[in-house]
C-alpha cells in the first residue's frame, strides 16, 4: 500500500508539472496574445514603407555627397574645356585651358604655355586639376618656352 501511495504522489506531481511547463511555454497552438512578453514584433504598412523610405533617402544623401567630394577622378576629354581653369595637386591655380588639340590641351600660365596630354588631367568639385605641385608645372613651362627649341 505504502508502494501504491508513493506511485500516486509521484505521477500525481509529474502531471502537475507538465500541465504547469506547458502552460509557461505556449506550446504548438497555444495563441500569443498581442502585448504578450511571447508575441512577434507587429508592424503596419505604414512603419515598413517609412523604414524604407528613410533608408532610401540616406543612400540618396550619401551619394550625393560622396559627388562633392575633394577626391580627384580622371577628368573625361569632355570635361576639359577652353578657358577652364587648372589647379595644381594641392588646389593652387597652375594657369586655364588656352586651347584643345586631338589628344592634348594647350595650359597658359604667367611662364608660357605647354601641351599637356588629356590623359593627365583629373577633376575634382572645384575643377581640373594636374597630379603636379606648382613648382613642378612652373619648371615644365619654363623648360617647354626655352628659346631655341
Amino acid at each position: 500500500m505504502r508502494i501504491a501511495k508513493l506511485a500516486a504522489v509521484t505521477m500525481g506531481l509529474a502531471l502537475a508539472m507538465g500541465a504547469a511547463h506547458a502552460q509557461q511555454s505556449g506550446g504548438p497552438g497555444t495563441p500569443n496574445l498581442v502585448g504578450s512578453e511571447n508575441s512577434p514584433d507587429l508592424r503596419g504598412p505604414d512603419e515598413t514603407g517609412r523604414n524604407i523610405d528613410n533608408a532610401r533617402n540616406e543612400a540618396v544623401r550619401n551619394n550625393a555627397a560622396s559627388s562633392r567630394s575633394n577626391r580627384a577622378v580622371p577628368a573625361k576629354p569632355s570635361d576639359v574645356i577652353a578657358g577652364s581653369e587648372v589647379r595644381d595637386s594641392k588646389g593652387v591655380v597652375l594657369g586655364t585651358i588656352d586651347s584643345l588639340g586631338a589628344a592634348d590641351a594647350v595650359v597658359a600660365a604667367a611662364g608660357g604655355k605647354v601641351a599637356v596630354p588629356l590623359e593627365s588631367f583629373g577633376k575634382n568639385n572645384k575643377g581640373l586639376l594636374l597630379p603636379v605641385t606648382k613648382a613642378q608645372f612652373d619648371a615644365m613651362v619654363a623648360d617647354a618656352n626655352k628659346t631655341g627649341k
